[in-house]
């Protein structure tokens, strides 16, 4: 896997301190965290570190294809590296969100003459497996 601070180097961004924690503890959890979940793992061991930061850095992040911003419509947003085509389950009871490898559908088909489509996005809602236990789902 190459190294966090020489990939923000290759799209130009200046490898801070600050800017390669935030980008190495986000290419290491599964977990699309929001602002304040990146902002609290990180300050035991970033005791400078603001929630600005993380903000601006995340910015960053996403101006520059190296992750990808989920809105799931519950007020704030989670964030992921992982730039692949994919899709997002999230559980509607304890709330986490989980990767489904299957791309988005094509949408180029639905879209009106003239329009470019330029990504898409599918979000999939409902229980998760540990969840769906006792809830008349998996047994």
């Amino acid at each position: 896997m190459q190294d966090t601070a020489s990939i923000l180097k290759d799209h130009g961004i200046r490898p801070s301190l600050q800017r390669v924690c935030v980008y190495h503890y986000l290419r290491g959890v599964k977990t699309h965290p929001t602002v304040d979940e990146i902002y609290m793992a990180l300050l035991p061991k970033y005791p400078s570190l603001s929630r600005t930061t993380v903000y601006n850095t995340l910015e960053l992040l996403l101006e520059n294809n190296l992750a990808i911003s989920l809105d799931f419509g519950d007020g704030f947003l989670r964030y992921d590296a992982d730039c692949s085509p994919h899709s997002h389950f999230k559980c509607k009871k304890c709330g986490k969100v989980y990767d489904i490898f299957v791309a988005p559908p094509d949408c180029t088909q639905m879209i009106p003459a003239g329009f470019t489509l330029q990504g898409s996005s599918l979000y999939m809602f409902g229980l998760c497996d540990k969840c769906a236990v006792g809830e008349g789902g998996i047994n």
